[in-house]
């Protein structure tokens, strides 16, 4: 069983500034999706893997059983293009947003999945400038460039009380 992590402050302040700009849009997760998508990852998803790719296979050797064979190899051939310009894409989105949600559910997921790796973190306003899973420090990453995210809305509030004071 994986140890629980826990944060300290600058750390809780660093997840809070990564979930903020992933938020905004600010920040982009790009994927490995060979290396994510796969078993042991935390967000692979088997029927997604599976399904799509066995059930049309499925079809296809009922359909050349009763109809033929050339009928039946047609209609592989057409769900097979069908997958990989249609299905394949659908497929990728849902991944990425699991991915975007596993993140930003909780300081331990996000570690989890940076140490199992296959994700880019890329700033979306400079996109030469980006961390690799899990080789890359994604906590100095965040507060290389989303510094302006760690400031707590409680000690914004306090700054405008004194300023109008």
């Amino acid at each position: 069983m994986p140890k629980k992590r826990t944060a300290n402050r600058a750390d809780q302040l660093v997840y809070q500034a990564l979930v903020k700009a992933i938020n905004h849009d600010k920040l982009r997760i790009y994927l490995d999706y060979g290396r994510i998508n796969r078993p042991q990852s935390p967000v692979y998803n088997p029927w997604e893997s599976l399904l799509p790719i066995l059930a049309p296979m499925l079809v296809g050797i009922a359909l050349m059983w009763w109809t033929g064979v050339i009928f039946g190899l047609l209609f592989i051939i057409g769900m097979i293009l069908i997958y990989s310009n249609v299905v394949k894409r659908k497929l990728n989105a849902l991944l990425i947003q699991r991915t975007k949600d596993f993140i930003t559910s909780g300081y331990d997921n996000c570690c989890t999945l940076w140490e199992f790796g296959g994700l880019v973190l890329v700033n979306a306003e400079n996109k030469k400038i980006g961390c690799v899973a899990p080789e890359g420090d994604w906590k100095e990453f965040v507060i290389t460039n989303f510094s302006d995210f760690m400031v707590e809305k409680s000690s914004e509030n306090k700054d405008n009380e004194t300023t109008q004071a």
